[in-house]
């Protein structure tokens, strides 16, 4: 029973560190710089498909 724990507080622990570090990537090459710009892009292309008629 303690070695099923250990096994899964390790495998807990690398998924834990993969996704540290791959929210440290994503911060270091600029992924979160301008969060804000793809809600603009995603709302200008639905407002410009309502204006040619295609729902």
């Amino acid at each position: 029973m303690a070695k099923l724990t250990l096994i899964q507080f390790l495998v807990a622990l690398c998924m834990s560190l993969g996704a540290v570090c791959l929210f440290i990537w994503a911060v270091l090459s600029g992924l979160f710089n301008d969060v804000e710009a793809a809600k603009f892009r995603a709302y200008r292309a639905e407002v410009g498909r309502e204006e040619d008629g295609d729902d």
